[in-house]
């Protein structure tokens, strides 16, 4: 009896050896379909919805194959499931052109997963931590927006395949962290800090009733600095959102407190202004403190940093701080995407 039970100890250990085996040999072969071939059909698609196969990792920071893959699928169904022909535009991934653009689009959201969780793990360091409280207020306040929660439900439905959980995942969160993290840089930042000293000093000597030219001449940055401050003749979608917002409130001789853009700070005076073609319009001239935006920040960021990326198609190129093609085909079609794609809506955003 007692041989009888360790033959048989023995065969079942040799059972679920046999099947670990076989396990190990299908997630290999699976992994090099996937990296070695690029094959994206339903079994590798749902062998790595179940296996973390890494894209791209670099500490303990890993970005999933099924995540790329997720998001460029929703990319893919947000255009080809809307009607352009009223734009004179069209959408076909199923071409040879068609495909490469796909591969773009591919490189262009493996890219933006990692700055996002860069710019995630760097915003935690700074101590900076959102709840999922946060993330559901602003997702309320996203609703406001679009009218009510079934409509947004609908369109992530019918755009992206997404339910609400998913667009908190793919865009609020991010988006959230990159504010709070943009703030903080701004504050800690020494050359940010000095910009904003600057303005403010600014806004003293003007409230001292110093002569607008006299500050602009002693302050002021850019190409306006060159005029006196003087910018010319705007109406309001000729200019910056921040800007547009403050102005075209003022009075004729009125000046604004300190406008903060995407470019830097801005004080701006309004000298004139007049309808035109039944179109409003005024005369602005200004003082421009130029200040780093997030994309510079951001950009000087990575590049600190050794991505491993797990690609026949694509590397991390460490000197410009983002995934770049291997392919030069790829990578001349990309640099001449608007050329190679005329009319193509997907190319544009």
């Amino acid at each position: 009896m007692q041989r009888e039970t360790g033959g048989k100890k023995i065969k079942l250990k040799t059972v679920v050896l046999g099947l670990f085996i076989l396990l190990v040999v299908y997630l290999i072969v699976i992994g090099v379909l996937i990296y070695g071939f690029g094959v994206d059909n339903q079994l590798t698609k749902k062998t790595s919805a179940y296996i973390p196969y890494p894209v791209a990792f670099w500490g303990k920071n890993i970005i999933t194959e099924d995540k790329l893959k997720s998001q460029l699928n929703s990319a893919r169904m947000f255009y080809e499931n809307q009607d352009f022909s009223d734009m004179g535009m069209r959408v076909d991934f199923a071409t040879e052109d068609g495909k490469k653009r796909l591969k773009i689009k591919e490189k262009n959201i493996l890219n933006k997963l990692i700055e996002n969780q860069l710019i995630e793990n760097e915003a935690k360091k700074r101590g900076i931590i959102i709840k999922q409280e946060d993330i559901s207020q602003a997702v309320s306040r996203k609703m406001q927006e679009y009218g009510s929660e079934d409509y947004l439900k609908e369109n992530l439905k019918k755009l992206y395949g997404w339910n609400l959980s998913d667009f908190e995942e793919n865009i609020v969160k991010p988006d959230m962290y990159k504010e709070k993290l943009f703030d903080n840089i701004k504050k800690s930042d020494s050359s940010m800090a000095a910009a904003k000293d600057k303005i403010d000093l600014v806004l003293r000597e003007l409230n001292e009733k110093k002569k607008f030219t006299d500050v602009v001449e002693k302050y002021s940055e850019g190409e306006s600095a060159k005029s006196g401050g003087e910018l010319g003749w705007f109406t309001q979608s000729e200019m910056l959102p921040e800007i547009a917002q403050v102005v075209f409130e003022l009075k004729k001789g009125d000046r604004s407190g300190i406008i903060e853009s995407s470019l830097g700070y801005h004080i701006v005076a309004v000298e004139d202004k007049k309808i035109e073609n039944r179109t409003e319009k005024v005369q602005l001239k200004q003082i421009f403190v130029r200040t780093d935006n997030f994309s510079d920040w951001l950009s000087r960021y990575v590049k600190t940093f050794n991505i491993q990326i797990i690609s026949r198609n694509v590397y991390w190129n460490k000197t410009d701080g983002q995934v770049e093609f291997k392919n030069k085909e790829l990578k001349d079609f990309e640099d001449n995407l608007e050329k190679n794609s005329p009319g193509d809506i997907s190319v544009l955003f």
